[in-house]
């Protein structure tokens, strides 16, 4: 490590670990994911952040935000992960909205039972191995395309978009000076 004129060492950037369970869509999924994106950014002025393919997906459970990843915590996490014995299944992205500050996202304007049971299932198993949760009671399942969005995205139906369910994964998004999405594990469904 190299240290300036006076003698200390330069300071490291800082590094945020955001944790969490969520469900990825596959290559044809995204690939119907943008055609719906690039739509939306032409009729909605298109401003605001918009989000990279590459970081689309829904997240079921956010498991903290760490400036080191806790090593033990994410061990049992994927314990409980292991324990869970859903079905695959298809989901149907059918809805546009909006949460406060600009967040636009897409979604599902019925929920359905097997996203539901997979969702309650994962929630037991994380209960089960003492694993704490953060954020919403419920679940309100959606992707996020943009940020800061102006004007909001209106809240509508759109064609549907199939969404073949086959696993679920545990994400670290690493935010700092290289941001990346790191898989630290994925489970296949029955």
């Amino acid at each position: 490590m190299h240290s300036d004129l006076f003698g200390s060492a330069p300071a490291r950037e800082a590094v945020v670990h955001n944790v969490f369970f969520a469900l990825v869509p596959d290559t044809e999924t995204r690939a119907h994911l943008a055609s719906t994106v690039a739509r939306l950014k032409t009729e909605h002025d298109g401003r605001g952040r918009w989000l990279a393919p590459e970081r689309w997906h829904m997240t079921l459970y956010f498991l903290g935000s760490y400036s080191e990843l806790p090593q033990e915590r994410i061990e049992s996490a994927r314990a409980a992960a292991r324990n869970v014995a859903a079905a695959a299944f298809e989901l149907a992205l059918d809805r546009v909205g909006h949460f406060s500050h600009g967040i636009g996202w897409l979604g599902c304007a019925q929920t359905g039972t097997p996203l539901q049971s997979l969702w309650s299932e994962l929630h037991r198993s994380l209960a089960h191995a003492r694993v704490a949760t953060q954020g919403h009671a419920g679940f309100v399942p959606h992707v996020t395309v943009v940020r800061e969005a102006k004007p909001l995205l209106p809240a509508q139906s759109i064609p549907p978009i199939a969404w073949p369910v086959r696993e679920f994964v545990l994400i670290d998004s690493v935010l700092g000076p290289r941001s990346e999405y790191r898989e630290l594990g994925r489970w296949k469904l029955r």
